[in-house]
């Protein structure tokens, strides 16, 4: 009796600690299939932070309009990022003439636009004349001017572009009047994108991903799953995209767990973020096709015929200072014309170094006087708080090697209109990548035929001419990337600009989400992102197994 007494609470408590555990293990998947039931519903919580005006592939004017519409819209091709190589999205396969002028494309006959019709070559080319017809951006109607037929229908002769020609349901033909290999490039910009331009009111329906389901006067945006999207089941169920006017506001609720993504860490965190061993997997950086630099109108004092004081301003400059003091290093130094992240950067290129001896010599040699008698020069620039910054460090290193200089700030509007009018000597430049190839910083900015649209400087090189030109009518890439790697040289030697920085992208992700990267156009494939779910592993603590993902 006794033995019998010991032993029945023993097999009570082991029973018991069975229960405990079998119930814990039913809480635990209970719980889980809860929070993985959350996981494929709830929307991915997106945070901008500056103001989104439109949607409209043809209006879209600031990344983050692009990063939201990007979504919604595709182009008939994408740029790989981690390849730097153009892939299929719309179209299936392209070709060029051996004469580099026309190029034909096959449509992906799996491709429909929300509403359910096929996307046709007749379709794709209505979207494209409507975006070419209300663009107020000349650098996206200066994409279709190569196209024949283009001038035409801009002019107001012509209600179509004669040189875009549907040849059947799904290929599209594109006749230009000069060779023009760069232009595939261009087909990825937003001003191709394809929608259905019948649709006369609401947003016009795309192809993308996700379909826009709601918009609360541009400051929070909802984006659906496209359950038929042509390349499969897009992995997150929404997207919500929330806009900011303050970022530290932004950075505060990306902290609190209320944001996935966050699209923008502010200057003054950036170092501190870094430091973070919390945010060292979710803190995203890379170098953008973003240049920032001053222009010098080589046609106008005392920049005509100043070759040797280009030169010493560029050499006179010590980027990574000013990087580290007033950008907190959200920048990188640049060497070139061409940023890095394309696959025509010239690595080894050498560009300007911090050489404020070398720079006081070629003063010198250029018949400057270096000493008490200062050189005055005048910089233009649009008010900001923040160019000032930069360009007071810049007029502190100039005068270190006897180089006075005097400000001229303005407003953004009217600065842009005296650049376009080529009134300013001096000024500072952002350029933002319209498409991923050298040709974009090279012709756009350099070739003689750009002054006054693009070409800030006045410059005109016959050389770099006949290059840029030659490089449009080879369709072999490497030949042709051959001829832009000459161009830049000779670009860089002439010294028309002083380049200071590439912009770098700064972002955040949080804890549950997966196949989230940003390329050098400061774009994600939405597609390819994901919310994961913890598997036992994980809630256990334990690292050794992967993440579960949807």
């Amino acid at each position: 009796m006794f033995k019998l007494q010991k032993k029945l609470p023993l097999a009570l408590g082991g029973l018991l600690l069975l229960l405990i555990a079998l119930l814990a293990i039913l809480i635990y998947k209970h719980n889980l299939a809860v929070y993985t039931a959350n996981l494929d519903t709830r929307p991915l919580n997106a945070g901008l932070c500056r103001p989104v005006r439109s949607l409209e592939p043809a209006a879209l004017t600031e990344h983050q309009e692009r990063l939201i519409a990007s979504a919604i819209y595709e182009g008939l091709l994408c740029y790989d990022g981690s390849s730097g190589e153009l892939k299929p999205r719309l179209a299936r396969k392209w070709k060029y003439s051996s004469d580099g002028k026309t190029l034909t494309l096959e449509l992906n006959d799996k491709a429909k636009f929300h509403n359910g019709k096929k996307i046709t070559a007749a379709a794709v080319k209505a979207a494209w004349e409507k975006s070419f017809s209300s663009s107020k951006e000349w650098s996206n109607i200066s994409m279709f001017l190569t196209i024949v037929g283009s001038n035409a229908m801009l002019d107001g002769y012509k209600q179509d572009i004669s040189g875009i020609q549907a040849v059947n349901g799904s290929t599209l033909k594109i006749v230009f009047d000069q060779p023009n290999t760069a232009f595939v490039y261009m087909l990825t910009s937003p001003v191709f994108w394809v929608y259905d331009s019948s649709q006369e009111s609401g947003p016009a329906p795309g192809t993308g991903p996700y379909m826009l389901k709601e918009n609360r006067e541009n400051q929070s945006i909802l984006l659906i799953r496209n359950e038929k999207y042509h390349q499969g089941t897009p992995r997150l169920s929404a997207i919500n995209f929330t806009v900011y006017d303050d970022e530290l506001k932004a950075l505060e609720d990306y902290k609190a767990g209320k944001l996935d993504y966050l699209d923008s860490v502010p200057f003054d965190q950036i170092k501190e973020i870094k430091k973070n061993p919390d945010y060292k997997e979710r803190y995203i950086s890379r170098p953008l096709l973003n240049t920032y630099f001053m222009v010098f109108h080589v046609n106008k004092q005392p920049f005509a015929d100043g070759y040797l004081l280009r030169r010493a301003l560029n050499y006179a400059i010590d980027r990574k200072a000013i990087n580290d003091t007033v950008l907190g290093g959200a920048y990188t130094p640049a060497r070139g014309a061409v940023p890095s992240g394309l696959a025509g950067y010239k690595s080894e290129m050498s560009g300007y170094s911090y050489d404020p001896e070398k720079a006081r010599q070629l003063l010198e040699d250029a018949g400057y006087i270096v000493g008490d008698q200062l050189i005055p020069l005048s910089i233009s620039y649009d008010k900001n708080e923040g160019h000032r910054a930069v360009l007071d460090l810049v007029a502190q290193q100039l005068n270190q090697i006897g180089v006075s200089v005097e400000f001229s700030p303005m407003e953004w509007d009217y600065y842009k209109k005296q650049l376009g009018k080529m009134q300013i000597s001096c000024g500072r430049v952002s350029w933002y990548a319209d498409y991923p190839d050298p040709d974009n910083f090279l012709y756009s900015m350099f070739h003689s035929s750009k002054i006054g649209v693009s070409n800030f400087s006045a410059y005109h090189n016959p050389q770099v001419d006949k290059l840029l030109d030659t490089s449009r009518r080879q369709i072999d890439p490497e030949k042709r990337m051959e001829y832009l790697h000459q161009a830049e040289e000779i670009i860089v030697d002439d010294a028309p600009c002083l380049w200071l920085f590439q912009k770098c992208a700064h972002k955040l992700v949080g804890p549950q989400v997966a196949s989230l990267s940003i390329d050098s156009m400061e774009m994600i494939d939405w597609y390819q992102v994901e919310l994961r779910k913890p598997d036992l592993d994980d809630r256990e603590g334990k690292t050794g197994g992967e993440r579960k993902k949807i």
